[in-house]
This record gives structure tokens, sequence and C-alpha cells, in this order.
């Protein structure tokens, strides 16, 4: 039998079990919009890895004679990333009593909702963890961003760095801890910052706005995302860049399970989803190292 059943006589439902579940709450699901800030694409049928080619670019013309033959060859030439799906599982096994003491919540509603949370956990927590692969990195441990570096980081991003990829397409996203975001804020309103040396009036209306969580500096839209964590050290990792900097890949439809034991009188719900992913550009993406200790203690 798998660990984690759960049965309506356990210690964390046995007190009231039927007022518990009834009035279950989904634990709070933090905002996790890194899977869709970059470029999806799904496993072809039939096929265990996905290989995602990019072109390079050619040399630059060069000037012709009339009547004479054209010296100059090129070769068409792509670099290939390579993905192959993984499969990431969830099981919860319900008893059927407790099931049938559930009251007006559904038990199983409530199992499906948290194993999809947890399964999207899980992808976010994949998609950042590419962010530290970024060559280029701005700010540096236990410093604060500001507008500049995140200028700086733009300039970067729109500037022909590599022969082969050219520079980042608009438009750029970015993926931050709230606490990076707060730091920026700072920057641009905070008369004691370098707002006070700015036009009376700049960043008010960011302020009457605070803070909707997609808004946009240098036209580049900044999502808070709650799964980048702090190191030991209070910083943290984002990312600015053009989507196509990274890819997620999808194979296939989500598997949904409910499997039914008799003789134990449980059934067992299971939720698998299959996905792989890997950096495609390098120089169209920027990892944001930078200071993310909390304003506000513990």
């Amino acid at each position: 039998m798998a660990n984690g059943l759960t049965l309506s006589t356990t210690s964390n439902l046995s007190d009231g079990s039927k007022e518990l579940i009834r009035n279950a709450m989904i634990a709070f699901e933090p905002a996790a919009p890194d899977p869709d800030l970059w470029t999806s694409d799904m496993l072809v049928d039939g096929h265990d890895t996905r290989n995602i080619q990019t072109m390079a670019r050619l040399t630059q013309a060069a000037p012709a004679t009339e009547g004479v033959d054209v010296g100059q060859v090129e070769q068409l030439v792509s670099t290939t990333l390579k993905i192959d799906p993984t499969e990431h599982a969830i099981l919860v096994t319900l008893s059927s009593r407790a099931i049938r003491r559930q009251g007006d919540q559904s038990l199983q509603g409530t199992a499906g909702t948290q194993m999809a949370v947890a399964q999207r956990e899980r992808q976010a927590k994949d998609m950042i963890a590419l962010y530290d692969g970024f060559s280029k990195s701005i700010v540096g441990a236990s410093a604060a961003i500001d507008v500049t570096h995140f200028r700086g980081a733009v300039a970067y991003l729109l500037t022909d760095n590599n022969t082969s990829y050219g520079p980042a397409p608009m438009p750029l996203i970015a993926a931050l801890h709230i606490e990076q975001i707060s730091d920026i804020i700072v920057d641009i309103s905070d008369a004691g910052t370098a707002a006070g040396a700015r036009p009376a009036g700049f960043g008010v209306d960011l302020l009457q706005r605070w803070w909707k969580g997609n808004d946009r500096l240098y036209g580049v839209q900044i999502f808070h995302s709650g799964y980048i964590a702090r190191n030991s050290g209070g910083d943290a990792k984002g990312a600015i860049g053009n989507s196509g900097a990274l890819v997620l890949v999808d194979e296939g439809p989500d598997e949904v399970g409910e499997d039914v034991d008799r003789s134990h009188r449980v059934t067992e719900f299971s939720f698998v989803k299959s996905w792989g992913e890997g950096e495609r550009a390098d120089p169209h993406g920027v990892e944001v190292f930078s200071d993310a200790s909390s304003t506000v203690g513990a």
C-alpha cells in the first residue's frame, strides 16, 4: 500500500472530520507564471526527443560585379537543442470512508486541485532553474536592483552580441522575486533614492496603482514569480529576456487516473504530466541576481 493514505480517522482528520473536510481550503498557490512566459512546444507523436533547430545568420552580402561570378559562398548552419521530456507524477490515496464523510465538500475535487497545483509548482521551478544558466548576469549578491541595471539589461539584449543569434527580438519579459520588484519601485518612486533628482510627479502613477504584478518598465512586462526563492544570503535569481530564449516542451495531454482497490477500500487518484525544458538562445536572456531580503521582518 502506498504511503500518504488519507483516512477518516487519521490524526489530521479525526477531530470533526466531516466539518474539517467540508470546510477544506486549498493552500495558497503562489503566482507561477514562468511556464507561460517562455516558448512552448509539443513533442511530436511517436518520438521521444524534440529537436529544436535555430538557424545561424549568414555573412552579410558582398558587392558584386556585373558579369563576374559571385565568389562568396555561404553554408547554412544550425544549432540543435535536444529536449527529452520526463514524466512527473503525483498520487493521492483516499479511503472510501473518508470520501463518504466528506459532507458538502468534494474531497476528490480538493485532491485534484491540489495535485494540479503541485504539478504547476514543479514545472515553474524547472523553468526557474534555467535562469541560472544565462551567461550574462546583472547586479550581484547583496546588491539591490535599480533602474540602471534594468536599463542596461535591455540595452544588452537589444545589442547584436552574437553573430549567430543577433539581438533579442521584442517584446521582452521579466520574471522576478517580489522583493526585486519592490527594489525597482523604490528606485523609481522613493524620494530618498535616485527618484529624488527626477522631475516632480515622476513615478506617482506607479505608486497609485501598485502593484498589478505585470507592469512594464522600459517596455518590458515584469511578472511576479512566486516560486523564485531566496538563497541563504537573501538573494534571488530572476531573468529578463525574449520568450524564445528558453523552451518548454510538453509531451501529450495530462494523464489523470483513478484506481479503486476494493479489498483495501481505497481509491488512488494519479496525475501524470510529461515535459522537458532547455535554453535555446543564451544571448537572448539575462540572469537577474540581486538582493531579495525581506522588507518587512518575519
